[in-house]
């Protein structure tokens, strides 16, 4: 069990998730009611965890033993900044992290 931190655009923390290695970020996001599709075209428009819409990015403050992003995902978030960001249906949990949901 590894713990994931979710932090706002401050850094200040929001929530401390408890969670297995393996499992999916994204799933265990919105298991722990962290709101990854902010606005309504993303909740709307998401691809339901396909990798294919690019709205659950986050940015990976901190992480520990996680690889680095594919060139599938740095593809679909070539517009997204921090150079950091990541897709979070496309990451299962590999160790602790601080994450960053993005707009």
């Amino acid at each position: 069990v590894v713990t994931i931190k979710v932090v706002d655009d401050n850094g200040s923390e929001t929530n401390s998730i408890q969670a297995k290695v393996g499992d999916n970020l994204r799933q265990v996001l919105l298991e722990n009611n962290v709101e990854v599709y902010k606005g309504l075209k993303q909740k709307l428009g998401n691809c339901g965890g396909g990798g294919q819409c690019g709205f659950c990015a986050i940015d990976f403050v901190e992480t520990d033993g996680w690889v680095e992003r594919s060139d599938y995902e740095a593809q679909k978030l070539k517009n997204k900044q921090p150079s950091t960001a990541r897709l979070a249906c496309l990451n299962n949990i590999q160790g602790p992290a601080t994450v960053r949901v993005l707009s």
